[in-house]
């Protein structure tokens, strides 16, 4: 093991009376320092087994140190251990054994400052420096800057990270004021007595050392960030299960993490679709029978997915490999496949991610998993949804996962384990967010960098990576390079519209895992299935136009999907097709972001059924939603949007004469700020880009908008990309780091209204919007409730609040009562239109329609 003869801190020598010094209360018993710092520092041990790391410290030491400085590797193993082990250590303030432990021993010490944290780092920073005295060696500078970062996230283990540059004053100031005060840390057998002018001189080394670092090797700034962030993650981590343990008097043991790839990969392979493949893969060898009829899209769809397998094999020393084809080519299925390979090829590999733009994707993909694995619970229960509206999956003790209603069936739940489950992300595969993905890699807090410790040695599959804010894809693609090589993360990148983003990195290590990519989109089973029609983009009087066309389509075609950009746009038409209801025999319907994951489910398996229907959509419709339409209209936005929405038209490759008509109503730039993507020159708006999407000829597209990311990123100003290299991200300031990578800009101001209804759920029952409200307020206000309880019930009863609630950037009326800035409306039927939320009740202002 990598920590194998590790010299820890020597505590009792250098601390008396440690029988009597306490690090938590809570139980009948409080918990002495020692046995606390003890079981921190095995549980850290006890993850980097766990979690196979010992890989991922060879590649910091391999990053950072020569190979001839033994003495420079040996005192970075001890730094970073004890890190972890001397985190609590300022404890020993007698202010906070007196006031927080309530130790009588220690009641004569005045109250004067009880700060546990950062007492621990100046205690930690003053036994190095004494250590660093007699070391020589050109190590001694990145050891100098290791030593002052483990020191600021041992100030920070209950609190967040925020500027490495706010560290010097405040560390300095807390320094002198406990070395005048010795009697606040009297049973510490060393006095803390470095003077000011040498804290000083030891930040400024640390500003020209990051800086000398960054110039000799571009960069490595971010590997000193990655460092920094795996420590705060595996000391809070550890700290958190050690306080846990003493707490609830329970060892934590499992982790979720796939100990057996071969458990998973059999049950695939036993699927129909696994051995189909293999037997088209004999006959295109020569050894086997013909599976598919040449015309047969699975046909297609199983040679992506050998070759895709092809070439992964042959590149298993990369860490990121990407996955373009056509939509409704079986992305999912390859993607399944690549990430089983990757872990049975690799034995350290034992947790896989999907991260997802939209949560009805992962709902989608957590689907099609639970169909691989319906005949092994075990497995099936393994793959958890984790997002705000979903609720956490709940430990039954006797019956295993459970799932909360609202009705008065008692379970015996195991509260504190599941959200144990939930904040460390203790489940085999994980379907997440692209919000929560970046919150792991750039979050600040404790609970947001739990996970990270995760992340090492796991696959994770990034699906529909255009929608990603493009103008910071130069810096994802050099950060994902970092993470992935750092923490021997796979990567698999999938998406119908893939920029090639290797372009844009630093390493340029990416991997094409389809090499002929032409080979899918221009066959006839992807490129001709739907023929595209741009006759509506300039045509006058286009409501009208619009209107008479769907009318005249819908007596030829059962299904026909239209699309706008804003939901008022989306609701207008809509009323206007029930105006029309008499000229159209087809059922109408919509579909918004507006609409609760209850109702866009049973709107979905409407249109999935027998039957003539016209759905009215915004863009939610285009990601994530699995029907297969005859006809469509769509309002035009971007390239990416206009391809994704094709996959919706004739998805199963066998209907005729289907076509998607495209027009422009709404401005995109709204719903598209800061997307070069917008700008008409790069829209259906220009010829050249017309025959980009006729020819599926992304590749040239990209390379335009490429072009203007890589322009922007050199200007002078705050958008320079060296400008956030030098002056943000060597000098370690997290919270402007984050925020640079944030993947959603905060543009305005709204408001939620839990608007009071009755809903008619799929299930049968009837869900009453006051009853929920009125439970969720009795929940919150429920001040007896054991924490970790409270916790589990209100993620499952905010599925349910989520059913009634909407945002909205202004209203006017009264409100009924209210839970912080949740606002409860009684009447909420009156802000209704044929079934359908109306917003404009709400909202004056155009820019908040979208989606």
């Amino acid at each position: 093991m990598y920590f194998e003869n590790v010299t820890l801190f020597p505590l009792e020598q250098h601390v008396s009376n440690l029988k009597n010094i306490y690090a938590h209360t809570g139980r009948e018993y409080k918990e002495p320092l020692k046995s606390h710092m003890d079981l921190v520092y095995t549980y850290f041990l006890t993850i980097c087994k766990n979690k196979n790391l010992d890989n991922v410290f060879k590649n910091f030491e391999i990053n950072f140190f020569s190979t001839n400085t033994e003495v420079s590797k040996v005192l970075f193993k001890d730094m970073f251990c004890n890190a972890v082990y001397m985190h609590d250590i300022g404890k020993i303030n007698g202010d906070f054994q007196n006031r927080v432990m309530n130790n009588s021993l220690y009641k004569n010490i005045p109250q004067e400052d009880s700060n546990h944290s950062m007492l621990s780092s100046c205690i930690y920073f003053d036994y190095y420096f004494n250590l660093f005295k007699k070391l020589k060696g050109e190590d001694l500078n990145l050891l100098l800057v290791l030593l002052i970062l483990n020191s600021y996230v041992i100030s920070k283990h209950h609190g967040s990270l925020k500027d490495l540059t706010d560290f010097e004053d405040a560390f300095k100031n807390e320094y002198l004021k406990f070395s005048e005060k010795k009697y606040l840390y009297k049973d510490y057998d060393v006095d803390l007595n470095i003077d000011s002018k040498t804290i000083e001189k030891c930040f400024k080394a640390l500003r020209i050392n990051l800086n000398k670092l960054e110039e000799t090797k571009a960069w490595q700034c971010v590997d000193i960030y990655v460092y920094s962030k795996l420590l705060s993650s595996l000391l809070t981590s550890s700290d958190f299960y050690a306080t846990s343990h003493y707490m609830d008097n329970r060892e934590i043991k499992d982790f979720g993490l796939i100990k057996d790839i071969n458990e998973y990969y059999d049950v695939f392979k036993n699927g129909s679709i696994y051995k189909n493949i293999q037997g088209h893969k004999k006959f295109l060898s020569g050894s086997g029978n013909k599976i598919f009829k040449d015309n047969d899209i699975n046909k297609l769809r199983s040679e992506m997915f050998i070759e895709a397998e092809e070439n992964l094999l042959d590149n298993l020393d990369k860490s990121i490999f990407y996955l373009e084809a056509p939509t409704g080519s079986g992305k999912t299925n390859t993607s399944i496949n690549l990430a089983f390979n990757l872990m049975q090829k690799d034995p350290s590999l034992n947790k896989l991610f999907y991260i997802f733009p939209f949560n009805t994707l992962a709902e989608q993909t957590k689907d099609s998993l639970e169909k691989v694995f319906q005949n092994n619970s075990k497995l099936k229960n393994s793959i958890a949804v984790i997002n705000s509206v979903t609720p956490i999956i709940s430990e039954d003790i006797e019956e295993g996962p459970t799932k909360y209603k609202l009705s008065n069936e008692q379970h015996n739940i195991d509260y504190k384990k599941s959200l144990l489950n939930r904040q460390f992300l203790h489940y085999p595969i994980v379907l997440t967010s692209h919000i929560n993905f970046f919150n792991f890699l750039f979050g600040q807090s404790r609970e947001e960098s739990f996970p990270l410790i995760y992340l090492a040695n796991s696959v994770v599959i990034l699906d529909e990576i255009q929608s990603y804010r493009n103008s910071i894809w130069k810096e994802i693609i050099i950060f994902l390079e970092k993470y992935s090589k750092l923490l021997n993360i796979k990567i698999i990148i999938m998406s119908a519209t893939l920029p090639n983003l290797s372009i844009i990195g630093e390493r340029n290590e990416c991997t094409y895992l389809i090499k002929n990519k032409q080979k899918y989109f221009n066959n006839a089973l992807f490129k001709e299935r739907v023929s595209l029609d741009f006759s509506l983009i300039k045509r006058n009087n286009l409501l009208e136009s619009l209107l008479d066309k769907v009318i005249e389509t819908s007596h030829t075609k059962n299904k026909i999907l239209i699309e706008f950009i804003k939901k008022k746009s989306a609701l207008g038409f809509y009323n206007n097709l029930i105006e029309n209801q008499d000229k159209l025999n087809s059922e109408i319907l919509l579909i918004t972001g507006d609409d609760n994951k209850a109702e866009r489910k049973k709107i979905i398996n409407k249109i999935k059924s027998d039957g003539k229907f016209i759905l009215v959509a915004t863009q939610v419709i285009e990601a994530g939603v699995d029907i297969d339409m005859d006809i469509g209209f769509k309002d035009i936005s971007i390239l990416d949007a206009e391809e994704q929405f094709l996959g919706r038209i004739n998805r199963s490759c066998i209907k005729k004469d289907c076509k998607v008509y495209f027009f422009n109503l709404d401005e995109a730039s709204l719903i598209y700020k800061n997307d070069f993507r917008k700008q008409k020159d790069l829209t259906l708006e220009d010829d050249v880009v017309k025959n980009f999407l006729v020819d599926k000829n992304f590749e040239d597209y990209y390379s335009k908008v490429l072009d203007r990311i890589e322009e922007n990123s050199k200007r002078e100003n705050d958008s320079n990309i060296t400008y956030f290299r030098t002056k943000i991200i060597t000098p370690l300031i997290y919270d402007k780091i984050k925020k640079r990578m944030e993947l959603i800009e905060e543009r305005y101001k709204e408001y939620t209204v839990f608007l009071n209804t009755t809903l008619d759920l799929d299930n049968g029952s009837i869900l009453v919007g006051n009853q929920v409200w009125r439970d969720y307020k009795n929940l919150l206000m429920n001040s007896e409730m054991d924490y970790a309880e409270k916790r589990v019930k209100l993620s499952e009863i905010l599925e349910y609040v989520d059913y009634f609630t909407y945002k909205v950037n202004r209203f006017d009326d009264s409100y009924s009562d209210n839970i912080g800035d949740i606002f409860y409306i009684d009447d909420g039927y009156k802000y209704f239109s044929n079934n359908k939320f109306d917003r404009s009740k709400f909202n004056k202002t155009e820019e908040f329609e979208l989606i």
